[in-house]
């Protein structure tokens, strides 16, 4: 069991825990609820002391728990039985590293055409790997100290994109295939208009929103030049940042007129973009992304689309870290369709998470009156470094073929 002290309030901030028991006033009225973090609390609620000293409250009890690090997570991953699937790291690698290189070289109008090419074969890849991995979100990818590329984003729009795809359409192989390729490239149209060298390119880009408002309909016209005739991916770079109630861009479609490819591919970059925000301190949590699409499907989105991202990820999306009811402590593993908010766990502390040799998972649904108290942070993304130097050939693109095993 977990140690609990009391703290004078004036040192709460310095602390880290939760809170142990629901803090009220004289009056009876709750002012801080039992399993609060204290580090959401800073960030949420910085007038927290004063109205605590406002209401005479002097102590807090605190609860210290240390929470399971994103090593240790992965370490246990190899040990759950049966093994949780994630992408191969080595096809976001290579994904990665050739889109970088069209990026790059986007106005050498052969390196884009040969590239392209590339990419249209990676993104298949990619489409193939999402079948073999039902936990998408336990299989984004981000840069070294969690920072995001251009490139990371596109892998990661693709997978989601297509993880949608395949759950709304799973007999129409060429459609999730076309969606799964216009998530990858459904930016390329930015790196012609801006450089894309980092946060600094970044921000640059989003300052110049008359610019930024023609990077579909460029993106589409680049594809075309390069060959691609498959009108599924065209429409779905071109018309992704559409609006259910017209209100979007290039061409102000609105519901059944923005191609279905479209509406996946943006709620896939809408969802991404809230967890992977260049700036650290607009980032969301996952379940908080899930909100937010929630709140934003009026209106902006396709509800049936969201409701199917929603359904593949629920509430708590896998590598969600969770402190349950009963004081325990777990990362969500996985999320069954029909019952949202009652995942499976991996439990990271109490008995069970002790001295086992595999790593105890816990279903919710069977747990009876057992639930999910509150989230700390994710834990689902993967590290995705650049290719080795070793592994990069003097010939800008060549076939990859992933491995048949998921890492």
């Amino acid at each position: 069991m977990n140690s609990v002290k009391l703290i004078p309030v004036d040192l709460l901030f310095d602390e880290e825990g939760t809170i142990a028991a629901d803090v009220v006033s004289s009056s009876s009225a709750l002012l801080l609820p039992a399993g609060l973090h204290l580090q959401s609390l800073r960030k949420t609620h910085p007038g927290a002391l004063d109205l605590l000293r406002k209401h005479g409250v002097t102590q807090i009890p605190i609860k210290k728990a240390v929470l399971i690090t994103i090593d240790e997570f992965r370490n246990l991953l190899h040990r759950v039985h049966p093994p949780v699937s994630r992408l191969n790291p080595l096809a976001a690698q290579v994904a990665a590293h050739q889109m970088e290189v069209v990026y790059s070289h986007i106005r050498n109008k052969a390196v884009r055409e040969k590239g392209i090419r590339s990419l249209l074969t990676l993104g298949n890849t990619l489409c193939r790997q999402v079948k073999k991995t039902p936990q998408v979100t336990l299989s984004l990818g981000e840069g070294a100290e969690r920072k995001q590329t251009p490139y990371l984003h596109g892998i990661n729009v693709s997978l989601l994109a297509g993880h949608i795809a395949g759950s709304l359409f799973p007999l129409w192989t060429g459609f999730v295939e076309s969606v799964t390729v216009a998530g990858l490239l459904h930016d390329i149209g930015k790196s012609f208009l801006f450089p894309f060298a980092g946060e600094r390119g970044r921000k640059s880009a989003i300052s110049d929103s008359q610019a930024i408002h023609t990077h579909t309909l460029l993106g589409e016209a680049l594809l075309r030049d390069a060959g691609v005739t498959a009108q599924d991916i065209l429409s779905a770079v071109r018309s992704h940042h559409e609006s259910w109630d017209g209100t979007g861009y290039p061409d102000g479609l609105s519901g059944e007129a923005i191609p279905v490819g479209a509406r996946i591919v943006g709620v896939a970059n809408f969802f991404e973009n809230l967890v992977s925000a260049w700036d650290v301190r607009e980032r969301k949590r996952s379940d908080q992304a899930v909100s937010s699409l929630l709140a934003a499907a009026n209106g902006r989105f396709d509800k049936f689309i969201v409701r199917a991202l929603l359904a593949s990820v629920g509430l708590f999306p896998p590598g969600a870290v969770v402190e349950l009811s009963d004081g325990r402590r777990g990362v969500v593993l996985e999320s069954k369709e029909r019952d949202l908010i009652r995942p499976r766990v991996l439990l990271v502390t109490g008995e069970e998470a002790e001295g086992d040799a595999i790593p105890a998972v816990i279903d919710l649904k069977k747990a009876g009156n057992v639930f999910i108290r509150q989230v700390f942070d994710d834990y689902g993304k993967m590290t995705i470094p650049p290719l080795r130097r070793e592994e990069r050939s003097g010939v800008l693109f060549r076939k990859y073929h992933a491995p048949s095993s998921m890492g």
